[in-house]
């Protein structure tokens, strides 16, 4: 039977990459996003591949669509991986006047993980499965102009280690993936040269390790960082 991945944010980018990876070993691929068009696309690419897939539209910052996509996705015979890309990025100085777009990312980044993994728990444990959280150094420093983006990055990372630990004797798998710069359509490229970028490729195999160990091992954190400077 072909495992089955919920990969989030797979319209694009990362996500993307880790569904046609995936699917290039016959997974099943349910692919979230906002954007039906650009899921359409994800899954011609996946069924080229040689994999299988479903879509379904939901917006990570909407709790009642955050259980509704859980639900679909546990409805299947089994669930082997999610794959966690989705994610919005804030950016800007502590502010009051920051208030309603701090609570929006607070809402799609740190509600939406902690919900999604906890709805879909169930159905991963009963697999003995894999959780992967997209995350990056922001989880760990502290950037200008970045206040809440990287407190919502240390509480992911520090949710994920923990939930690790309470699940690690069940068999279910939890890893953190810290990219560098990513060739992908969301990276500002200004002043750099994206053929030294780290390549969509690049790190969808590296995912598609993480979730295809056998569950003796796990990949609890990966830093990938490009081999050459991107900048020009």
């Amino acid at each position: 039977m072909a495992k089955t991945a919920l990969i989030t944010g797979a319209s694009s980018g990362i996500g993307r990459g880790t569904a046609v990876r995936l699917a290039s070993e016959g997974w099943n691929i349910l692919a979230h996003g906002r954007r039906q068009d650009a899921l359409e696309e994800t899954l011609a690419m996946v069924r080229e591949a040689g994999g299988t897939g479903a879509l379904f539209t939901a917006e990570m910052g909407n709790m009642d669509e955050v259980a509704a996509l859980a639900a679909w996705a546990a409805s299947g015979n089994s669930l082997d991986a999610l794959v966690h890309c989705a994610a919005k990025f804030t950016y800007g100085t502590v502010s009051t006047d920051r208030f309603a777009d701090w609570d929006q990312s607070i809402d799609q980044v740190l509600r939406a993980t902690i919900r999604l993994t906890a709805h879909l728990l169930p159905a991963i444990t009963k697999s003995q499965g894999a959780y992967v959280y997209i995350c990056g150094p922001t989880s760990w420093l502290g950037w200008k102009n970045h206040a809440i983006h990287c407190a919502l990055r240390h509480a992911q990372a520090g949710f994920a280690k923990a939930l690790f630990e309470d699940v690690r004797e069940d068999g279910v798998r939890v890893t953190l993936v810290h990219p560098g710069f990513v060739n992908t359509e969301a990276v500002n490229d200004a002043g750099k040269d994206r053929s030294l970028m780290i390549q969509r490729g690049d790190i969808s195999e590296m995912i598609a390790t993480a979730v295809s160990l056998p569950n003796t091992a796990c990949v609890t954190e990966m830093t990938l960082r490009p081999q050459r400077s991107p900048y020009c």
